[in-house]
């Protein structure tokens, strides 16, 4: 009997260490290293030029004039500025990447990754390597020289951190179509090439804008199409070279919409047909970049002269 007792005293105790085994095998997993958290932390607050060099292309963003531009070229989208500037600041490391894979993580980041580079009137700020795995489920951060990477999160979030810093210059862009100061505006004029009779110019007449073309316009219309057009915004910037958009510019535009200053300084935007099954309509802007408009905000600025005719 004693014997028995002894060998469940024994059994149970086995059984005891391995589960505490488990659950000590659990709880190391549940522990965060320890880190120091601001490893890649940077004061975005006077930073003035940011640049992203990948095998996309290199996208220079700098702040002059009281404004953030892209490779000296465009007006940057000060949201996205404000997003890049806020996932900086939260982020933090989780853990450093497995000693199995440090090697082949370093060499991707270095290989294939996005540098990144932050200075602060021309001192730099902080340099690193951005990228992530092929599902886009982890971010790897690896500061330049080092040898170490870190999978990367934001506190109650989960999201692909690296996404943002992996844009191309057009990511980055100001995605209004007609970016220019309104109190300067002299005339808007929209050109029908199939049907020049519903042409018009919208122009200041009598203290009020009015349709030239028209001895009574319908005030209301025309600022609600005036304000269609000032809250103009592409869904998205197209690359060229591509046949479908190829095919679209031989064909030409069917509409052409032209704003003028009073320095006389052009704005233009021409309007392709629409595509079946497609919910976008596809445009050009005057330097030639094709960007995609939702069809319902195109639908709002393809209005014929008739259509602003007072009616009785």
């Amino acid at each position: 009997m004693q014997r028995k007792r002894n060998k469940f005293l024994a059994l149970s105790f086995v059984l005891l260490a391995v589960a505490c085994a488990g659950l000590y095998v659990i709880s190391i997993e549940d522990v965060k290293p320890d880190i120091n958290q601001d490893l890649f932390k940077i004061d975005t607050d006077k930073i003035d030029l940011v640049i992203m060099q990948s095998l996309k292309g290199k996208t220079e963003l700098k702040f002059e004039n009281s404004q953030w531009k892209v490779n000296d070229k465009w007006v940057a989208d000060n949201s996205m500025i404000n997003v890049l500037f806020a996932t900086l600041k939260q982020v933090e490391p989780r853990r450093p990447v497995a000693l199995s894979l440090r090697d082949s993580v370093k060499m991707l980041l270095e290989q294939k990754g996005t540098r990144v580079s932050l200075s602060q009137a021309g001192e730099s700020k902080g340099e690193f390597y951005v990228g992530g795995n092929f599902t886009k489920t982890e971010t790897w951060f690896m500061k330049v020289g080092d040898s170490q990477p870190y999978t990367m999160m934001i506190p109650g979030y989960r999201v692909y951190i690296g996404g943002i810093l992996e844009l191309d210059e057009t990511g980055w862009r100001n995605k209004r179509i007609f970016e220019f100061n309104w109190r300067n505006f002299r005339s808007l004029s929209s050109t029908y090439f199939k049907d020049p009779k519903q042409n018009f110019t919208i122009e200041m007449k009598n203290g009020m804008f009015a349709v030239a073309e028209i001895s009574s316009s319908d005030t209301t219309k025309v600022n609600n199409y005036l304000d269609a057009i000032s809250l103009l915004f592409a869904s998205k910037f197209i690359a060229q070279g591509r046949p479908q958009m190829d095919s679209l510019i031989a064909a030409g535009p069917g509409v052409k919409i032209e704003i003028k200053d009073i320095a006389n300084r052009s704005f233009t935007l021409d309007l392709f047909a629409p595509q079946r099954k497609n919910s976008e309509v596809y445009a050009r802007l005057g330097d030639g970049q094709i960007v995609a408009l939702e069809k319902k905000d195109a639908m709002e600025i393809v209005r014929t002269r008739s259509f602003f005719i007072l009616k009785p």
